[in-house]
């Protein structure tokens, strides 16, 4: 387009400055019919068009150029191919060109002002009219114009050929996960199950552990056959640390029942020797009375037979002390019993709920894998279709009742409908239309 330069007022100092550049304006002026014809790509204007008109006026007597700014702005092509210009009216300009429509604005505007040459009008399309593009692609509906539009041009705006998705939701995937998930509970269950049997075992003091038929069945080197083995093991590593606890406990009870059996001989001995020296004291005592012996020899006595009943009573306060600590340990055998059965019960309530809620869930994926299977196959079928070749029918809006079957490289026309179909009449023996459209005859 030509470079004018504009301008609506010019002052003193800047006025040979507007008549140079107006020169160079009308220098290129010369070139305007020429420039908008290159500019002209052939495209005939249609309804729903929108196009862009811009008017200048050279006024030689100020060597400015004026803008029609009244007229300038953008039109849309109305339904029956006309556009309002103020002060020319409705002017048809369906199947006309821009440069044929800017040089009857011209003409118009200088019978109806009166001047002695038309001012210089441009028609720009701004906005093409829409095409439709429907039928088996990922994005179907309408989308602009541009000349030169291919109908494959047109499908990749729409997508491309359609992605078909599963309706349900359902994917590879999604049966590959629940599969797995459905695995992972079987494998969950088979523990929990041989945990639950070693709890009972232990629990009723079992010396063995009674497993499912499944699992005590199971072939070598198996999952199952691995996790008896594991909960066998367990099983008696637990036994023979509480047996080894217990045994603790025995031979210290053996112990002490020992220390008191020789407390208890200690005793006899220090009764005994209590006795003999009574005795002595008393056979003293006679002789210290008739004046046989001193007194010091009675009282040295009578100090060792207090002596004596003192050890006697620390023997007796030892043996009671044995005995409590007997009582002690057999208590302490009892509560490691009692503990090592509660933990089993406690631990078996939590299995069984575990159990439980591993049956619930591993129903519900069975489920979601049955119906991601039935899914997946309806959707398979609706897959193949995607390997059968597009067909390509154009309707016109000159010919609405007789779509017309085009190659893939046929330009598109404004207001064309573009149904995209799968040409499975090899395949099917027949000619089946697959389009999200109603059948049209061919």
């Amino acid at each position: 387009m030509p470079i004018v330069c504009f301008e609506k007022r010019l002052n003193s100092t800047s006025r040979r400055i507007g008549i140079a550049c107006a020169l160079a304006g009308m220098l290129q002026l010369v070139a305007v019919p020429d420039a908008i014809a290159a500019s002209d790509d052939g495209f005939r204007l249609r309804p729903q068009t929108r196009v862009k008109v811009s008017i200048v006026e050279w006024v030689s007597s100020t060597g400015e150029y004026k803008e029609w700014t009244a007229l300038n702005g953008e039109y849309s092509v109305s339904p029956l191919g006309t556009i309002s210009v103020p002060l020319i009216g409705e002017l048809v300009v369906a199947n006309e060109t821009t440069s044929e429509v800017a040089d009857r604005i011209a003409r118009s505007l200088r019978e109806k002002t009166g001047l002695s040459s038309p001012p210089t009008a441009t028609v720009e399309v701004i906005r093409y009219p829409m095409i439709y593009v429907s039928g088996a692609v990922d994005r179907p509906g309408e989308m602009e114009y541009r000349p030169g539009l291919t109908v494959m041009q047109a499908v990749a705006m729409a997508g491309g050929r359609e992605r078909r998705s599963n309706p349900n939701g359902y994917s590879d995937l999604e049966q590959i996960r629940y599969a797995g998930e459905l695995n992972r509970y079987d494998l969950s269950l088979q523990q929990l199950l041989a945990r639950r049997a070693r709890l009972v075992a232990e629990l009723k003091e079992s010396p063995r552990i009674d497993f499912p038929p499944e699992l005590a069945n199971a072939r070598d080197q198996s999952t199952g056959r691995l996790i008896v083995e594991s909960e066998n093991a367990l099983f008696v590593a637990r036994a023979e640390a509480l047996k080894r606890q217990l045994d603790s406990l025995s031979e210290l009870q053996r112990l002490l029942e020992n220390e008191i059996k020789v407390l208890e001989e200690k005793s006899a001995v220090q009764e005994r020797q209590v006795k003999i020296a009574q005795q002595e004291l008393a056979n003293i005592s006679s002789l210290v009375e008739t004046g046989t012996l001193a007194k010091s020899r009675e009282t040295s006595l009578e100090r060792v037979v207090a002596d004596l009943n003192s050890g006697k009573l620390d023997l007796v306060v030892a043996q009671m002390r044995a005995r409590q600590k007997v009582s002690e340990t057999q208590r302490d055998a009892i509560a490691l019993k009692g503990q090592f059965r509660t933990e089993a019960g406690r631990s078996l309530q939590e299995v069984e709920g575990e159990i439980d809620d591993t049956r619930l869930k591993r129903a519900t994926t069975l489920q979601l894998l049955q119906a991601s299977g039935a899914s997946l196959s309806r959707y398979n079928a609706m897959k193949a279709l995607e390997i059968q070749p597009m067909e390509y029918w154009i309707t016109r809006r000159n010919n609405v009742r007789s779509p017309e079957k085009v190659q893939e490289t046929a330009i598109l026309e404004p207001g064309d409908v573009l149904d995209v179909r799968y040409d499975v009449s090899a395949g099917l023996g027949g000619a089946v239309q697959l389009s999200s459209a109603p059948e049209q005859s061919q």
